[in-house]
């Protein structure tokens, strides 16, 4: 007798995978688990960054793999899954040859260990997220995955440099994205968790960039003396460290902007002569540090120069800022633009300062971000005894019409 499609055995679910996927949390919806399409993105992310070859895994794929349809994937997608999923093996994630024996069942709660390869995929993934919509849509996601998954890997090994490391960089992560939602004194409290952590691992050039943070919200919170001290203690930590070029580079740009925040006019012209020196020299980056480029200079050497008000200077950084930056980069873009903005009405210019203004409304319509809301807010208080002006007056309607996404 001939078995009918009802009589024929389903393939067994794979519920370890199922698992592993769930206790990762989403990259786009705060409190949600990570969705099948967020995995296979950040799969095929982890195969081009470590192949250099392009994948087409979608969450169709992904879906199949937790039927139990497909068992054993091809090497390369079990390689990347154990990296973004921080599985030892592939028998935690469920997976075994056609014919093996079923793996027994997961202990414990069945989440699978992480790894430090895991938390800097995880890593990647955030930065390129907050880059094109914003911390304000991350915070909430990041500040979890650390409590969860990056903590407990410490409190199991508190004498890893390296598990130290990669947490003190993800709680520094954690830290920019409270800043960039608005909440500065939490972003301090993780920014110094981050240094002790830092320290801990006796990481020198990871203390260095932590400093740079503390820095650059110091100067933000209008506390330039804290802020140029800061600098100073990450250029101590720089000393005899490899790799450290542009984050030397990235230290002296804001020593200049706390000195410039005082009046210091010569001590901010040698900071920037000396963050301009470094930046035309090439070295291997240490892991964990924040890429600092010519752009970003552009964007320090601005913010100096208007507070010192030199103007003209503050617009030639402006535009060049401008000009550096990619599209993909929103809130950096949209950040150099009201910067350019501000020192047009400064100059009195200001239908063109509406009119960058306005440029930043369209194009970051999507934006999550504090702030850029707090930017644009300056603007709109310098304009508005000039809302007569034709560009003006359309500024302040495309405000209106384009409102930012509220910072979370």
């Amino acid at each position: 007798m001939s078995r009918t499609p009802h009589d024929r055995r389903r393939p067994e679910r794979n519920e370890r995978l199922r698992r592993a996927r769930e206790a990762q949390p989403s990259r786009l919806a705060p409190g949600e688990p990570l969705s099948r399409a967020e995995l296979a993105a950040a799969v095929n992310g982890y195969l081009l960054e470590t192949t250099g070859h392009r994948y087409d895994l979608d969450a169709h794929h992904v879906a199949k793999w937790e039927r139990g349809a497909v068992r054993w994937p091809t090497a390369a997608y079990r390689a990347a899954l154990r990296a973004v999923l921080g599985a030892a093996d592939d028998a935690t994630l469920g997976f075994r040859p056609r014919g093996a024996p079923a793996p027994p069942p997961a202990p414990g709660n069945g989440l699978p260990a992480t790894s430090v390869e895991a938390i800097r995929v995880v890593s990647a993934s955030f930065q390129s997220a907050d880059r094109r919509v914003g911390g304000g849509n991350l915070y909430e996601t990041v500040r979890h995955y650390f409590n969860t998954v990056v903590m407990p890997l410490v409190q199991q090994k508190q004498d890893d440099a390296d598990v130290l490391s990669a947490a003190a960089s993800m709680i520094e992560l954690a830290g920019w994205m409270a800043h960039d939602s608005g909440n500065d004194v939490p972003a301090r409290e993780h920014f110094l968790t981050g240094y002790r952590l830092a320290s801990a691992a006796a990481n020198h050039a990871l203390v260095a960039n932590v400093c740079a943070s503390l820095s650059h919200l110091s100067t933000e919170m209008r506390q330039a003396k804290v802020a140029a001290d800061y600098a100073l203690n990450g250029l101590t930590h720089t000393m005899n460290t490899e790799g450290t070029g542009r984050l030397v580079t990235r230290l002296h740009a804001l020593h200049a902007r706390a000195l410039a925040a005082q009046g210091d006019r010569t001590g901010t012209e040698h900071q920037l002569a000396f963050a301009q020196e470094r930046l035309t020299r090439t070295d291997d980056t240490c892991p964990w540090i924040a890429p600092f480029d010519h752009a970003s200079l552009a964007s320090e050497t601005t913010e100096c120069w208007r507070s010192l008000g030199d103007l003209r200077r503050g617009e030639l950084h402006a535009r060049e800022a401008v000009q550096l930056r990619p599209s993909d980069r929103v809130r950096s873009r949209a950040l150099s633009l009201l910067a350019l903005a501000q020192v047009l009405s400064d100059a009195g210019r200001h239908d063109e300062a509406a009119d960058t203004g306005t440029t930043v409304l369209v194009e970051a319509s999507a934006l999550s971000s504090a702030r850029v809301h707090g930017r644009l807010d300056a603007l709109a208080t310098s304009l508005l005894p000039h809302h007569r002006v034709p560009g003006v007056a359309d500024f302040f309607a495309a405000r209106a019409a384009y409102p930012l996404r509220d910072s979370a």
